[in-house]
């Protein structure tokens, strides 16, 4: 500035000074800005949404059943009482096993006690002079065990009308005097027979008698067929018999007809039934050789009651 603008008294313009910056309400300097899209996010900006009213706390369920623990029964924690009865009981099957198996039947149901009518049993009998044996084929394999044959015998089975009269090619005609289906001591002599046919679970006897109406020089012919367990009792049956025939035979429903004279009998094992067919002569004469005696035999082993309940099987 020259002499000249002082002394027209003129004033000196002053710089001019910065103006601040309005401070406006807002966040603070150290909060990070936030967009608008974040603010609408947030809620921020809108109107609060009114309070609900707390709802009340849902009822407790019942309570649960409790279960109680299932008991152990288990061997290793049954009282020591338990215990020796459990082991005693097995034991006892097992000896019962074994003693089926050792009597040589097959038929679990078989009778494990003798039949109480077997201790009355006549001990002195008639026996045949000669014995003899068939014990059982493959043909009667289907009748082996009473288990696959169950029905008990029937008098219509034992006793049909075609069997009301036996003939043999020598001419020999004897007709069906007697018969009876009966319990098996009912048929027999000797205790230790009627004990064995216990043990082999005989269930039921069929007998029958036929003779010849001319006694001069007439036949007689006496049929037993013993309902056992299976073919095992049967075959041992009609074998045993050949040795212990002197202590227990079958008896004839005309015992007196019977054990005079010479006489011939045959056991045959026809599946779990055994058929033991005896003959002999009125007079009480003859002999092995005689060969109407040997088709009586032949004929009585044709026992219906047996050979019906094969051909049905088969």
């Amino acid at each position: 500035m020259d002499d000249e603008d002082q002394g027209r008294g003129t004033a000196r313009p002053r710089p001019a000074r910065p103006t601040r910056p309005v401070r406006r309400a807002g966040p603070r300097r150290d909060a990070p800005a936030r967009s608008a899209r974040t603010r609408r996010a947030t809620g921020q900006g809108r109107p609060k949404a009114p309070r609900e009213k707390p709802r009340p706390a849902p009822a407790p369920a019942p309570p649960k059943a409790v279960r109680r623990p299932r008991r152990n029964t288990t061997l290793a924690n049954l009282d020591h009482r338990l215990y020796f009865a459990a082991a005693a009981a097995l034991l006892a099957v097992v000896v019962l096993l074994i003693a089926v198996v050792a009597s040589g039947g097959d038929d679990p149901r078989r009778a494990a006690a003798p039949d109480p009518a077997a201790r009355n049993v006549p001990e002195d009998g008639p026996s045949p002079a000669s014995y003899s044996s068939t014990a059982n084929t493959p043909a009667f394999a289907a009748i082996a065990q009473r288990s696959r044959d169950a029905a008990p015998l029937t008098a219509g089975e034992a006793f049909p009308s075609y069997a009301r009269e036996i003939r043999t090619d020598g001419g020999a005609r004897l007709t069906l005097r007697a018969k009876r289906l009966e319990g098996c001591p009912a048929a027999v002599w000797g205790g230790g027979f009627a004990a064995d046919l216990a043990r082999s679970g005989c269930t039921q006897a069929v007998r029958t008698l036929y003779t010849a109406r001319d006694p001069k020089p007439g036949y007689a012919l006496a049929v037993t067929v013993l309902n056992l367990a299976g073919a095992a009792d049967a075959d041992r049956l009609v074998r045993g018999l050949d040795a212990g025939r002197a202590a227990g035979f079958v008896r004839p429903l005309d015992g007196a007809a019977f054990g005079g004279g010479f006489s011939m009998a045959r056991g045959l094992a026809v599946g779990h039934y055994a058929v033991i067919a005896w003959a002999e002569r009125l007079d009480g004469s003859g002999d092995a050789s005689d060969a109407t005696l040997l088709a009586l035999l032949i004929e009585g082993g044709k026992a219906p009651a047996a050979l019906g309940r094969a051909a049905d099987a088969g």
